[in-house]
C-alpha cells in the first residue's frame, strides 16, 4: 500500500524549484500524498536537515519514502540513494545527510569516525543509476526534478529500491555531534536555533538528572533549573531552560528571541551542571 512522501529541501518557497518538483510527483501519480516538512532550511546547511530529519521522520509510519534535499554537490559524481531502514525510506544525496538516520540504526559507537560507513545490517542502501526512471533530460543544477521526485513516486507505489539502483554496501556518515558525558556536568553544544530563536541542544532528555542540576550554563548565563513551558520560569534566571517537543534541552526567551538576547550560534558551548558528591 503506498504511504506519505515527505519532503524536506533548502530550496525556500521564494522560487519556482517546491512546486515544480511536486508537479512532477502529482504528474506522475494524482493520488499521492505529499507533506512538506520544510524548504526553510539554510541553503547548503546540511546539519539542519540532519537535525530536522531526526526530530520528524519517526511520526510517520514505515511504508513512508522521506526525500531529503540539501545538495551542495548537485550534478557533481557524488550519488543519490536510497536507504530502506526498517521505519521507512529515505532518498537523498550521499553526501552525510542521512547519517541520523544511519546513527539510528548502527551498531557504531558514539566515537566513531567520520567517512564512508558499512550499511547497518537492518537496512539496505542502493545508488540511483537506473537512467531509465529519471526524467529527460536531467539537469545537472535540479536532481531533485529530474531524478529524485519521479523515482520517490515511482518508489511509494512499488516499494522496491532494488528497481531502481544497485545495492551498495557503504554510505558517507558525519553525524551530529554528541555529549561529553562527565560525572559532575554534561559538555553539549547547540545545534539547532528554530524560527522563535530558541537554541536547541544535542543533550537529550534521557541524559539528564534534573534532580542533581545546580545550573545549565551558556554564554556564560547560569540557568538554575529545567522549566515545564516556555513561561514557566525561575523569575531570577535570564533565560528559560526546558525540554523542547524533540526531547533535547533547549534555551528560549518567553516572547524573545534567546537567540539574539544570548548571541550565541550553532556550535556554541551548552553545560549541565551537576551539585557535587561528598
Amino acid at each position: 500500500m503506498p504511504g506519505i512522501l515527505s519532503l524536506m529541501t533548502d530550496f525556500g518557497t521564494l522560487d519556482h524549484y517546491v512546486g515544480v518538483m511536486k508537479s512532477v510527483m502529482l504528474t506522475k501519480d494524482p493520488l499521492a500524498q505529499i507533506i512538506d516538512i520544510t524548504h526553510d532550511i539554510e541553503p547548503q546547511n546540511i546539519d539542519q536537515a540532519k537535525f530536522l530529519t531526526r526530530c520528524s521522520y519517526e511520526y510517520f509510519n514505515e511504508n513512508a519514502i522521506h526525500i531529503i534535499i540539501v545538495d551542495p554537490g548537485v550534478g557533481t559524481d557524488r550519488r543519490i540513494v536510497i536507504l530502506q531502514t526498517p521505519g521507512g525510506c529515505f532518498i537523498g544525496p550521499d553526501n552525510g545527510v542521512l547519517s541520523e538516520i544511519i546513527k539510528k540504526y548502527s551498531e557504531l559507537g558514539t566515537d566513531a569516525q567520520y567517512g564512508l560507513i558499512n550499511v547497518p545490517k537492518s537496512c539496505k542502501a542502493f545508488a540511483l543509476d537506473r537512467k531509465e526512471f529519471w526524467m529527460n533530460p536531467v539537469s545537472n543544477t535540479f536532481h531533485g526534478r529530474d531524478i529524485i521526485a519521479p523515482i520517490a513516486v515511482l518508489l511509494n507505489q512499488t516499494l522496491d529500491p532494488s528497481v531502481y539502483g544497485t545495492e551498495i554496501k557503504k554510505l558517507k556518515y558525519s553525524p551530529l555531534p554528541t555529549p561529553l558525558i562527565e560525572e559532575q556536568s554534561i559538555i553539549g553544544s547547540i545545534v539547532y536555533c528554530d524560527r522563535f530563536g530558541n537554541l536547541i541542544s544535542n543533550i537529550h532528555s534521557g541524559l539528564i538528572n534534573e534532580d542533581k542540576i545546580t545550573n545549565i550554563e551558556v554564554a556564560k548565563q547560569k540557568i538554575s533549573k529545567i522549566a515545564s513551558t516556555f513561561q514557566n520560569s525561575n523569575s531570577n534566571d535570564p533565560f528559560t531552560a526546558l525540554i523542547g517537543s524533540h526531547g533535547y534541552l533547549e534555551i528560549s526567551k518567553y516572547s524573545v528571541s534567546a537567540a539574539k538576547e544570548i548571541g550565541i550560534v550553532v556550535g556554541d558551548e551548552i553545560k549541565v551542571e551537576y551539585t557535587k558528591q561528598g
